[in-house]
């Protein structure tokens, strides 16, 4: 019906503008009917003209808005009308005033070239305007960076410049042929920025354990983005060798916060390793109070089982019993380290890097899916439910990056907590709110009716065979 409505409006626009062009004026004779046929063609025309510009809206811009899903850019509309305008007022002069074409396009070219000369950046920024709307490449709400340093948020686009916001809440107005000559989007194709902090430490650190210890304090920080992280060496002085630490932040928005965030915990995780600092971390001098910098000694699987909270008061001699049992093990990110259900006779502390803990559970549907618990990092633990319980691990263990962790076997923490009922008891504590939590959790997800065993009178009770 549209397309039957549209052929005849067409057919309708032909016709007029045939009567109104070709018939010439001078076939009827001086007087009051000349003028008037003048004044019925002038009509006719800019009838005809309207006739046009209906056709372009239907045809060509309702359709526009039908597959895109937004409106003609403004400035569109505005070529297209004035276009329009100037072709029906060229029109009556020629075919209804009887001036020669020739005159008019001579004074248009001088008329042109002075409008030119004269609104030059003014028409410049409106052609880029069309450029920059038809192909889209950034939406109000956006923070974008021109190529001269302007940015911000963009709060709203016109015929002619991008207005921004930027982090302290001024407009910036940029003319349409700054961003035409190139800017960098932050939003696109992902919401996620990429900021960095260099950190220099000491060269008797291997790169491989400074990557490690680096990553894990970047990502344990709650404001990062994906836990998304990366670690660099890029450059060996006399300082020292220097690290980028690169990172994802949420929102452009909110990178400061951020970085003060992740400086904040890399110096608080590096001090917990007794790692040597340089004196300066990138631009950030390390803090000393007023008092001279004192280094501890390096941190040792010793050190590492005296950090772990169920291990605090264990004596000296217990202590290193543990760390000269420990077997070191080392992990590639994504590689699983401990997988739920299979049989468990050990636990591990993490030394360096961080791994994730998850359980596996059934749907509505039958399916298996997997289920992320919380992360770990140093110098926290796991495995002990399976090692008291004597019960298969309740839930898988995975790198998050490279990772370091230490084993202690069953009979080695068996003979040393024998002799210290407290740590013992510490341990099974939260060896027993662990299982709850994962077998809640699994609960909750699977959507079962379970009900939750009643806790004994006393702890030890519960892990008798421990000692079997």
């Amino acid at each position: 019906m549209v397309k039957n409505r549209n052929i005849i409006l067409f057919s309708t626009l032909i016709l007029l503008i045939v009567l109104t062009s070709l018939v010439p004026i001078s076939l009827f004779p001086k007087g009051s009917l000349h003028i008037t046929l003048q004044i019925l063609k002038g009509i006719l025309l800019t009838l005809s003209w309207a006739v046009f510009y209906y056709l372009i809206k239907v045809t060509f811009f309702e359709r526009y808005k039908h597959v895109y899903k937004k409106d003609v850019p403004r400035i569109v509309l505005i070529s297209t009308k004035f276009f329009i305008f100037v072709c029906a007022i060229l029109s009556i002069i020629v075919f209804v005033l009887g001036q020669s074409i020739l005159s008019i396009v001579a004074l248009g070219g001088l008329l042109s070239a002075g409008l030119t000369f004269a609104l030059g950046e003014l028409i410049l920024d409106a052609f880029s305007g069309v450029i920059l709307e038809t192909e889209s490449p950034f939406d109000v709400g956006d923070w974008i960076k021109t190529l001269d340093g302007a940015e911000g948020r963009v709060v709203k686009i016109n015929w002619r410049t991008v207005i921004l916001e930027n982090i302290d809440e001024y407009l910036i107005i940029v003319p349409h042929r700054k961003i035409a000559q190139g800017f960098t989007n932050y939003s696109k194709p992902h919401k996620g920025y990429w900021d960095s902090v260099e950190i220099t430490l000491d060269h008797s650190v291997p790169i491989e354990r400074a990557e490690r210890i680096l990553r894990a304090g970047v990502m344990t920080v709650p404001s990062i983005h994906q836990q998304r992280c990366d670690v660099t060496a890029m450059k060996a002085d006399e300082g020292g060798i220097t690290y980028e630490v690169r990172y994802m932040v949420p929102d452009l928005l909110v990178y400061r916060e951020v970085k003060h965030d992740v400086i904040d915990n890399l110096t608080q995780h590096l001090h917990k390793y007794h790692l040597r600092i340089s004196e300066v971390i990138g631009e950030y001098a390390v803090s000393k109070g007023g008092k001279p910098y004192q280094e501890e000694t390096p941190l040792t699987i010793a050190n590492l089982i005296a950090k772990v909270d169920i291990f605090e008061g264990l004596p000296k001699s217990a202590v290193t019993k543990l760390s000269e049992s420990a077997n070191r093990l080392f992990f590639r990110e994504g590689e699983k380290i401990v997988q739920e259900g299979d049989a468990g006779q050990s636990m591990y502390l993490i030394g360096e890097g961080l791994v994730e803990i998850s359980i596996a559970y059934k749907d509505n549907a039958g399916r298996q899916k997997e289920k992320k618990l919380f992360d770990l990092g140093f110098p926290e633990y796991f495995g002990e439910m399976a090692l008291l319980l004597n019960e298969k691990r309740s839930a898988t263990v995975t790198a998050l990056m490279n990772t370091v962790v230490y084993e202690i076997s069953q009979s080695v923490l068996k003979k040393t907590l024998k002799d210290h009922p407290r740590a013992f008891e510490k341990l099974a504590k939260q060896a027993l709110e662990r299982r709850e939590k994962n077998k809640l959790t699994k609960t909750q997800m699977e959507k079962l009716k379970e009900k939750r065993e009643a806790p004994s009178k006393g702890l030890l009770a519960n892990f008798k065979k421990f000692f079997k």
